[in-house]
């Protein structure tokens, strides 16, 4: 998804094998450097955990938000601080990235 909207906010989030994860509560931008298309947090199960979710091959199918990234990986993904505003430091943007791709993402 090469761009976000607010849109987003309140859709369901899908993984790679088409299952429901969560609901979209909030989006963040990276850091403008780093020129990705920014991270979905998302709100799942009876306790209403929340996870960054990253966007990069994310994309709509029948209303829902779909990722390329499978459960476990979203539920491992890293906690980062309290967020104020829409975009993410650039420690937790790095740490964000590196979850979901394997490797650092350069700034």
């Amino acid at each position: 998804m090469s761009t976000f909207s607010d849109e987003l906010v309140g859709r369901t989030m899908h993984d790679r094998n088409s299952q429901p994860v969560g609901q979209v509560t909030a989006i963040y931008r990276y850091p403008a450097e780093m020129h990705a298309p920014g991270a979905v947090e998302v709100r799942s199960g009876l306790l209403r955990r929340t996870y960054l979710v990253d966007l990069e091959d994310a994309r709509l199918v029948e209303g829902a938000l779909a990722v390329p990234h499978d459960r476990q990986t979203i539920k491992n993904a890293p906690h980062v601080e309290p967020l104020i505003g829409n975009t993410l430091s650039e420690r937790d943007a790095l740490q964000i990235r590196e979850h979901y791709w394997g490797t650092p993402q350069p700034a």
